[in-house]
């Protein structure tokens, strides 16, 4: 049975965060699938990751991408973007950030690996993921704000 996008959690992208640590690709995750694995359980719609945006590793996180199904929903070069969509045959989708609000070699030093499933994924650390989430201001950025905030584990 496939499962609805509303009833993703990180487990359903387990198959990109094995791929993108074995490959060693230069990622973070961000938005929902980062809030869910700071403690903040909520729905998501896809995963969002923030790659090195150095040619070569952008290169090798596509193709790791596109070697788990993954095709572009607009084929355009990466130099060309801010984010590329990306969706499998079970649709699923994955937007890949080459531009973000903060730079990746801050985004990558603070970042930090927690368990998904039988595996480890990369998510930023919880203080630029608020200041993501304070930047865009959307309603669903402010309830998320909320609920980490909850947790009493901000900075």
């Amino acid at each position: 049975m496939k499962q609805r996008v509303d009833e993703a959690t990180p487990e359903t992208y387990g198959d990109v965060f094995d791929r993108f640590e074995r490959d060693g690709i230069r990622y973070a995750a961000i938005s929902g699938t980062a809030v869910v694995l700071h403690g903040h359980v909520r729905p998501i719609a896809d995963l969002d990751v923030v790659i090195d945006p150095a040619p070569e590793q952008a290169a090798r996180a596509l193709r790791s991408l596109a070697g788990l199904g993954f095709v572009a929903g607009l084929p355009l070069p990466l130099s060309m973007l801010t984010v590329l969509r990306m969706f499998d045959h079970a649709e699923r989708e994955v937007d890949v950030f080459v531009r973000y609000h903060i730079p990746f070699g801050r985004l990558w030093a603070d970042s930090r690996q927690v368990r998904v499933g039988n595996g480890v994924a990369r998510i930023v650390s919880l203080q630029h993921l608020l200041q993501a989430k304070r930047i865009n201001g959307r309603p669903h950025d402010l309830a998320d704000i909320a609920g980490l905030l909850a947790l009493g584990n901000a900075p």
